[in-house]
């Protein structure tokens, strides 16, 4: 079950003691078990998008959401995987290696307190935030400053970007990795890109006989079917994907760096790496970032300090299981 809560920057324009314990009580019980020793935090930076590695080739998986009239791509996490074990300096790049750790993390568990906040998994409550945002009026979704925090994916941010060429979005994770490999790459191929289905083999691959399964067997297949997410992540195959001119990179870049701005780190020295854009975004989005009580304050803190007063709204889109 989704739930969406929407906010004026007036409705934020409260003392921060008192805010911050209204806040900490109504998610009291998702909070998770926290481990005694304190983790480090990842100080907030400001990433170099024009600096993004970038494979000659990004395989994509597409995804069609209700209501939006065009695919969305995301990168596959093979095709990362790909592109890492082709980089030549992989052997002696930590950072590489804790790609690596990630990835393989994203198939077994979701985050890791303080280390991998699940960024590389495509979250359910992004589709659902897409679903929204394209039932709203075009007016309220154009020409808008946007940031998206804890973006991943940055499924919203793709969509906000596509719909309305004036919109400039500026996304945040916590891992500098998923900003690299995941999000400058989801940006290029749904703004920049020009993105085509593989081509298809003359053979085709034999049909397998399916006349003999049980009548369970497809209970159990159209059950699935209804509890499946809507986004699938296949180790093998992809829906489409998109070549890069070694010589057109920096150019690309540069397109995506003219309307994004990329940040990672922790959210509590957020605030000061915006600079200038203090108090200018119209929109703030984030979807199934917070899982523990000891982010609130500094999520609100970035919502008090982000937003345009006193028209700027933020939408937060969770999951409760």
């Amino acid at each position: 079950m989704a739930f969406k809560f929407n906010f004026t920057s007036e409705d934020l324009d409260l003392e921060e003691t008192e805010e911050n314990q209204q806040l900490e009580s109504s998610l009291h019980d998702l909070s998770l078990e926290e481990n005694n020793a304190e983790t480090p935090k990842i100080p907030s930076k400001e990433y170099d998008i024009t600096s993004s590695p970038l494979p000659q080739v990004i395989q994509a998986d597409r995804l069609l959401i209700n209501n939006v009239p065009y695919p969305i791509y995301k990168r596959t996490l093979a095709d990362v995987r790909f592109q890492l074990a082709q980089q030549d300096n992989f052997v002696d790049n930590d950072t590489d290696k804790e790609v690596i750790s990630m990835l393989s993390l994203s198939g077994n568990s979701d985050l890791i307190k303080g280390v991998y906040e699940g960024g590389f998994k495509t979250w359910e409550c992004s589709i659902d935030m897409v679903e929204y945002l394209s039932s709203l009026p075009k007016d309220e979704t154009s020409n808008k400053k946007i940031l998206e925090l804890g973006c991943g994916s940055s499924i919203p941010s793709l969509y906000l970007l596509s719909c309305n060429e004036s919109n400039k979005v500026d996304i945040q994770d916590y891992n500098e990795q998923v900003i690299r490999y995941v999000s400058i790459p989801n940006i290029l191929l749904n703004s920049v890109l020009n993105v085509q289905e593989p081509a298809v083999t003359n053979e085709e691959e034999p049909q397998l006989d399916t006349s003999s399964e049980s009548e369970e067997e497809e209970e159990e297949e159209e059950e699935g079917e209804e509890d499946e997410k809507r986004i699938e992540e296949d180790p093998v195959t992809c829906d489409a994907e998109a070549e890069i001119a070694t010589e057109q990179i920096p150019t690309m870049l540069q397109q995506v760096n003219a309307r994004t701005r990329a940040f990672f780190g922790d959210w509590s020295t957020l605030p000061e790496r915006l600079g200038n854009d203090q108090g200018q975004y119209d929109m703030i989005v984030t979807s199934e970032t917070i899982y523990a009580e000891h982010s609130f304050s500094d999520l609100t803190r970035v919502f008090q300090k982000a937003l345009k007063k006193p028209d700027g709204v933020w939408w937060r889109y969770i999951t409760f299981l």
